[in-house]
């Protein structure tokens, strides 16, 4: 050991194990992994400080440009044939040896974002961290695991473009490959932990992904990922290795068969029994215990020649689980352990133990339970028992593992195994059909003859990989994702069913599931009315004036504080729902957000450029004087500008607001100061003679939708969304609306009141968006969020009519702009057409039979997608 300070890390699955190896290799400190804070290893090796890892999970980020020396990097520890601790001593050359050929044989680039399916604390999820962190890309640990629905998901939305993990894992993903469409096509890059692959399994992963570049690795610990199979460029036999030598590593065949490694990655020492060894011979050669072949320079894997279990990674030894089970039962002999095939881990623990030991069943299956998870291994699954006369020996008495094996198989083929957590009593049948329908899947994935309704999945013997087949099975047989997720959390079979009774009346309509999903329509909802009032305050006088007798004119003035609210009060929901659903990904996933940034500025140009093409072409049409370069560039100014420039902003403004602790006051200050500058200093510019590209831009600034003045609405907004946002995660309701939003309302009202302003309610369009203003509506879309979310509490039930107006009002809130693009080109159509001599009434009515088929056609898109 050197003199650098050795620093403990306790082994968890978690964002934070890996963030405290990395900056432990930053600080030059020797990293030792450790099982538990009061590992026996802290003393051997002389860690001086233990660290506790939080639970973390989700996206990693950081980028480390990691050291390339020969010194001491960390000590890990795995279990040797005889099951004594061996730690492994891995330097900062060996590990950045198996780096750098990673990313060269994988062709990775900083593009890449990672689901990593296997634990970060398993020696190939730290590989998986380090080898994206090293190429500047983003890895992603799951909270739950591995899941093909997940991977599914995240591909679709381009949130992922990579996965890693064990073959066992892609088995279960490939078992329901059917649950993929074309973002399959999206994935980039895939690895392949080391266990054994067929060539079948390997073809058939090609063709799922076939724009992937997918690489299987073969390694130990003491020499990780020493071959690289790129998958996708390798036919015929050849998929049956697992691949060849790169970089400086070699390979040769022992004299006894068994496969020995060279190269820098290599531990050329080993602690074991408190003693530091060479774990190399004098030619620098790792001879391993795992047997294999070489043809044509592949390397062929035939299996360990110490009968090792890799059960889903985690590597067993059967001599010291039969030691400590007999240590556990209190016997000398009478059990012996194995390595049995298993289709969804590898390897499954045998425990055979004599008919004639007297053992106790259920004391045996308990101390088998508590001796693997002892082990890192927490599967009950995987446990199998095993009665038999005698055990298979040698000649020196030792049990033959692989005969011992074989004879279970034999037995499984004519009688079907009893796995551990069945019990041989007569088990509690399902009562009503949704739990029958449950209990057959889960009998169906667990190999389960009958199961008890009020045992939870875990408490019948499943684990991560069985649930995910689980949860595709049940979604499937139309059980919500939703509710079978449930099966995560623990709940029983009487439980997930009961939730689903609850709603099996009415498993056709749409369902609001979830606080999350409700406080979302509740705000388009309120957005929706915001698009209808604006829609409104342009046509209405066009209307009501063809209504004979009508006074047109005392309806907008009667109707004026509403039809003002339109613009401002669009603006502040727009605000709302930016800080509700998109500031918390500023922290989560920032490169996400700027693509949905990007996204609505790219689609509001669009729709900027093709109205003001429709306003110069009137221009042309109507204008006997000709037009200017002043008429171009107005063309182009709208309020639809204005969501233009803050789209194109608001990713700087929650940056800004990332970094304060309290982002809530910080977006109101910024709020008041906006709508400072814009009175107190911008307006003033506003009297200005300007003409052309500088009109445009005074126009940015100081006309009715100035940047500043409605900057400032939305900054309130997103303070409200931020705030509400904090609400859910409290599991509040938005009850507390219905206090706020008329004390906002009265504080507004006695503003306006000593404020001295002649601003009158009643006129429309309003001169100038006073802050008493943006008080008030803040206040009235409290008291509608409060309406609303109170109503979608109510929701379940509703008559149709009722859903169907919510769903309404949600869908056109989520058209909003659409509908504004749309509904601002039907009156300068209708000039054009007249311009060439179409009568006023059919050049009216071809624009709005245009907009309402269009907008129709897309509200019963998204309505479609959304609610059906």
């Amino acid at each position: 050991m050197s003199d650098k300070q050795v620093v403990g890390v306790v082994a968890k699955n978690s964002i934070a194990y890996i963030e405290a190896i990395f900056e432990s290799y930053a600080n030059n400190q020797t990293v030792v992994l450790l099982r538990d804070a009061n590992d026996k290893r802290i003393e051997i090796t002389g860690v001086s400080k233990v660290i506790e890892p939080e639970n973390q999970t989700g996206w990693y980020k950081k980028h480390y440009e990691f050291r390339n020396d020969n010194t001491l990097a960390q000590i890990a520890f795995t279990s040797g044939t005889e099951g004594e601790p061996k730690g492994v001593l891995l330097t900062h050359e060996a590990l950045s040896d198996v780096t750098e050929r990673l990313n060269d044989i994988m062709e990775v680039d900083s593009s890449i974002r990672e689901y990593v399916g296997i634990p970060a604390n398993f020696s190939f999820g730290l590989g998986r961290f380090r080898a994206v962190s090293a190429a500047g890309g983003e890895a992603f640990l799951p909270e739950q695991g591995f899941d093909p629905l997940e991977i599914r998901d995240m591909l679709a939305a381009d949130e992922i473009n990579a996965v890693s993990a064990v073959p066992s894992l892609w088995r279960v993903l490939l078992k329901n490959k059917q649950i993929f469409g074309k973002e399959a096509q999206k994935l980039k890059w895939i690895e392949i932990g080391s266990q054994y692959m067929s060539r079948l399994e390997k073809e058939e992963l090609k063709g799922l992904f076939t724009n992937a570049k997918i690489a299987q690795h073969y390694g130990l610990t003491e020499a990780s990922r020493s071959s690289f199979l790129r998958i996708d460029q390798t036919e015929g036999d050849h998929l049956e290795s697992v691949g060849k030598a790169y970089g400086k590593t070699e390979f040769k065949i022992s004299d006894i068969g068994r496969i020995c490694i060279r190269g820098p990655h290599v531990a050329t020492t080993l602690l074991k029994s408190g003693e530091y060894v060479s774990n190399v011979d004098d030619a620098g050669w790792f001879h391993t215990s795992d047997l294999g072949r070489l043809e044509s320079d592949f390397l062929y894997y035939l299996g360990r020649a110490d009968d090792l279990i890799n059960c889903g990674g985690t590597k067993l030894s059967p001599d010291a689980l039969e030691r400590e089970l007999r240590q556990a039962l209190g016997i000398k002999e009478g059990i012996a352990v194995a390595a049995v095939d298993d289709e969804l881990t590898g390897h499954a623990v045998l425990v055979g133990f004599l008919k004639d030991a007297s053992l106790d069943e259920s004391l045996l299956t308990k101390a088998a339970q508590d001796v693997v998870a002892s082990f890192g291994l927490n599967n009950r699954r995987a446990i199998k028992l095993f009665a038999v006369d005698t055990f298979p020996v040698t000649s020196t008495n030792k049990v033959k593992r692989k005969e011992l094996a074989a004879l279970y198989q034999e037995y499984l083929e004519t009688v079907e195994a009893q796995p551990l957590s069945q019990s041989s009593e007569a088990t509690k049948q399902p009562v009503t059909e949704e739990e029958s329908n449950i209990a057959a899947i889960w009998c169906d994935v667990l190999k389960l003859e009958n199961i008890d309704v009020n045992s939870s999945f875990y408490d019948l013997g499943g684990d991560s990989l069985s649930a995910i087949g689980a949860l595709i099975a049940m979604e499937s047989k139309g059980v919500p994702s939703n509710i079978s997720k449930g099966m995560l959390q623990g709940m029983t079979i009487r439980e997930i069913a009961a939730r689903l009774e609850t709603t099996s009346s009415v498993v056709e309509v749409h369902q609001i599931r979830s606080p999350v999903i409700r406080n979302s329509m509740t705000i388009n909802i309120v957005r929706g009315l915001m698009v209808i009032i604006v829609i409104f305050a342009h046509w209405h006088q066009g209307f009501l004036e063809r209504i004979p007798g009508f006074n047109a004119e005392g309806f907008t003035a009667m109707m004026g504080p509403v039809l003002a609210m339109g613009t401002p009060g669009f603006v502040l929901i727009y605000g709302i729902g930016a800080g509700y659903s998109l500031f918390p990904l500023m922290e989560r996933d920032p490169k996400r957000l700027k693509n949905i940034f990007l996204k609505t500025s790219v689609f509001l140009f669009l729709g900027i450029c093709l109205l003001a093409g429709v306003q110069f072409w009137k221009k042309i049409a109507t204008r006997e004087g000709g037009v200017n370069l002043t008429d171009f560039t107005n063309s182009f100014f709208s309020v639809l500008t204005f969501y233009l420039l803050i789209s194109a902003t608001l990713f700087f403004w929650f940056k800004l607001l990332n970094k304060s602790k309290n982002p809530i006051a910080l977006a109101l200050l910024f709020a008041v100061l906006s709508y400072s500058l814009h009175v107190f200093v911008i307006d003033k510019f506003g009297v200005m003679a300007t003409t052309g590209l500088v009109e445009f831009v005074k126009l940015l600034f100081t006309a009715k939708y100035a940047y500043f003045l409605l900057l400032s609405g939305a900054l309130i907004g997103v303070a409200t969304g931020i705030w509400l946002n904090g609400l859910v995660q409290q599991k509040k309701s938005f009850a507390l609306l219905s206090i706020s939003g008329p004390a906002i309302i009265i504080c507004a009202i006695i503003i306006w009141f000593y404020s001295g302003i002649d601003d009158r309610w009643n006129i429309w369009p309003i001169k100038e968006i006073y802050f008493w203003r943006w008080l008030l509506y803040i206040g009235v879309i409290f008291i509608l969020l409060a309406i609303f979310e109170f109503s979608l509490t109510k929701y379940q039930h509703m008559n149709k009519l009722s859903r169907f107006l919510l769903q309404t009002l949600s869908v056109i809130g989520m058209l909003a702009f659409p509908l504004f693009v749309l509904h601002e080109m039907v009156m300068p159509m209708k000039a054009i057409l007249v311009s060439y001599n179409v009568s006023e009434i059919v050049a009216l009515l071809l624009p709005m039979t245009v907009f309402f088929i269009v907008s129709y056609l897309m509200f019963r898109k998204i309505h479609a997608v959304s609610f059906q």
